[in-house]
């Protein structure tokens, strides 16, 4: 589209060089000569643009806009149910056609999942326009989630590139429910480095995270955590944990505590490996955290330490010791006969040599 006021500037130039044509020869000469130099300019004042428009949600950030302006394209990030979520849009018409009325949609997911709708009248060429949406997350199921912005989801505007009307403005926007909301994860470490050898001792960690709205509360019902050890290993007793109680009752790891919303706490234990191990026997055991998630005074929930889409525990295989190599041949050391041959045979050769220097010193007198 042609600049705000280009056609108006385009007649006051026409209507200078028609006063200029009525003055004297010497203004008719300069009218002519001012019209052959700005006629390209005139029709390109007069000339609108005939292209299609381009509907698009430039990346959030991206500068360019009309005024200096860069566009934006967030939210306000994750919340507890209930709360409301507040979403930032910027629509860009990349060209300089005019976009007649379109709507702008937010999705959660996808477009099955709509958040709301609204309508722009109509966009200039080269313009933007910013749309905020609200969320309310009250009726909206926890746990992650991807925004979804759509422009002129009617299909009521042609345009010269349909394939650009869709920005995923953010992933993982986390709903958090109402009720503790666990995440875990354990590592294992033999402190000696390396691969696990029998003899060895491993450190195992396990950090357990709360994203929920409500505490993890201490249940007197059992344990929060448990990690029962399989045979080939055993507790040395270092255990740690950064709040509660972490101990070892017989063959198991347990821990006892509560963990506030939002916060987490790290359990550290060590374990010794049998000396008599064989060589590729697999450790595997899995921690699993347990809580009341409903607070009616019940463990009814749980969460393992490892993939939560299997009921597989990590494993560990013992590797087969790795020792220096052993020499090729054998050295031999000398006799004590040898030793006195090599001791008399150092003391000919220096006689010699004493011998020889002596003589030319004779003769050099």
């Amino acid at each position: 589209m042609a600049p705000v006021g280009k056609w108006s500037w385009g007649k006051e130039v026409i209507q200078l060089i028609d006063r200029l044509r009525k003055w004297t020869t010497a203004g008719k000469i300069l009218s002519i000569a001012l019209a052959i130099v700005l006629l390209p300019w005139v029709v390109q004042a007069t000339d609108n643009c005939t292209q299609l428009p381009d509907l698009w949600l430039p990346p959030n950030g991206l500068e360019g806009l009309a005024d200096g302006k860069i566009s934006i394209q967030t939210t306000t990030g994750d919340v507890c149910q209930g709360t409301v979520i507040e979403i930032k849009v910027t629509v860009h018409n990349l060209s300089c056609g005019d976009a007649e009325a379109f709507d702008v949609s937010v999705y959660y997911d996808n477009t099955s999942n709509i958040i709301g709708t609204q309508t722009v009248a109509g966009l200039p060429g080269c313009e933007y326009t910013e749309l905020t949406f609200i969320w309310d997350t009250n009726t909206a199921p926890t746990g992650e989630h991807d925004i979804l912005v759509c422009v002129d989801t009617g299909m009521d505007v042609p345009e010269l590139n349909e394939d650009n009307n869709c920005l995923t403005i953010e992933t993982d926007l986390l709903i958090r429910p109402l009720t503790p909301y666990i995440e875990v994860e354990k590592t294992a470490v033999d402190t000696n480095g390396g691969t696990v050898l029998p003899g060895d001792t491993i450190r195992y960690e396990v950090t357990i995270w709360n994203y929920g709205c409500a505490n993890l509360e201490d249940n007197p019902a059992g344990h929060e955590f448990t990690d029962v050890l399989p045979a080939g290993i055993a507790a040395t007793g270092q255990t740690t944990a950064t709040s509660g109680t972490a101990d070892v009752e017989g063959n198991t790891i347990v821990w006892d505590g509560s963990i506030p919303a939002g916060d987490s706490v790290t359990i550290t234990y060590r374990v010794d490996v049998d000396g008599d191990l064989e060589t590729g026997t697999q450790i595997c055991n899995q921690g699993i955290v347990h809580w009341d998630s409903n607070g009616d005074g019940t463990i009814d929930s749980k969460a393992p330490t490892d993939d939560r889409t299997t009921s597989d525990p990590a494993c560990i295989t013992v590797e087969e010791p790795v020792g220096p190599p052993p020499l090729s041949g054998t050295i031999d050391a000398p006799t004590l006969s040898q030793w006195g041959m090599i001791l008399s045979s150092c003391l000919f050769a220096l006689a010699f040599a004493w011998h020889g220097f002596w003589r030319r010193r004779v003769s050099a007198i």
